[in-house]
């Protein structure tokens, strides 16, 4: 069976982009002339992904608004053949936590987690994982000296931002996962602490489940300021 569902978490509250954040959602941010939640879209769409569901917290209205009809301007559906909703996420309680609310989306089947914290271009790696099948993760190449950034994978689990990496790939931000995960989470959730997504991803590691998928494309890390710029400039076409 083809995956057709993905899930957008979308709930947090961008600290790394404040003050504008007090204001507008870090997916709203722009790249070029379309905001950051428009290239994940327009990669999950380009994969033949045909429902999605968007996770938001307090304040994000215009993400819901971006995707509406707007009549004053005579401008039609962004991405008027994928169904895409919304749901309210009452507290970030971290990644794992806000993904488990897509759980009756999701119902049983396998299912993409797209995060806003990246973008990629050329190659689409929603399409590259779905070529691997579930439980896959999306890695990149980065530099050895920026390894202590980012979750890394070793060959067989993922190591959360390590001091002395063996392995220069990094996780970035695509998964495809099946509905196991949930039941994972489960055993985590029950409290005010935050829920982290690695620690669910090193469960099905645990077991032989999870594999790695080492995209083509040219990813950016957009959950921070210089990051975000690059990809600017990339998009304009001035690098």
């Amino acid at each position: 069976m083809s995956v057709k569902k993905a899930v957008i978490p979308a709930g947090g509250f961008g600290t790394r982009f404040l003050p504008i954040t007090r204001a507008v959602p870090k997916e709203m941010l722009p790249i070029g002339d379309k905001p950051i939640i428009h290239y994940i879209i327009q990669e999950l769409s380009d994969a033949g992904i045909t429902d999605i569901l968007i996770l938001i917290g307090r304040g994000r209205e215009c993400l819901v608004n971006y995707f509406d009809y707007h009549s004053e301007l005579d401008l039609p559906l962004p991405f008027p053949n994928i169904n895409i909703t919304f749901k309210r996420v009452p507290k970030p309680l971290g990644a794992a936590n806000c993904v488990y609310h897509s759980k009756d989306f999701v119902g049983g089947e396998d299912f993409l987690v797209a995060y806003s914290d990246n973008v990629f271009f050329g190659a689409n790696p929603t399409k590259e994982l779905l070529s691997s099948g579930a439980n896959s993760v999306c890695v990149v190449e980065v530099p050895q000296k920026e390894t202590h950034k980012y979750g890394i994978w070793d060959g067989t689990s993922i190591i959360e931002k390590p001091q002395n990496a063996t392995s220069n790939l990094a996780g970035f931000g695509r998964y495809l996962l099946s509905p196991i995960i949930f039941d994972l989470i489960e055993q985590d959730m029950g409290g005010d602490g935050e829920v982290c997504m690695t620690q669910q991803l090193n469960k099905l590691a645990a077991t032989g489940q999870l594999k790695a998928v080492k995209t083509c494309a040219m990813g950016f890390d957009i959950g921070n300021k210089v990051g975000w710029h690059q990809a600017n400039l990339y998009a304009l076409g001035t690098t």
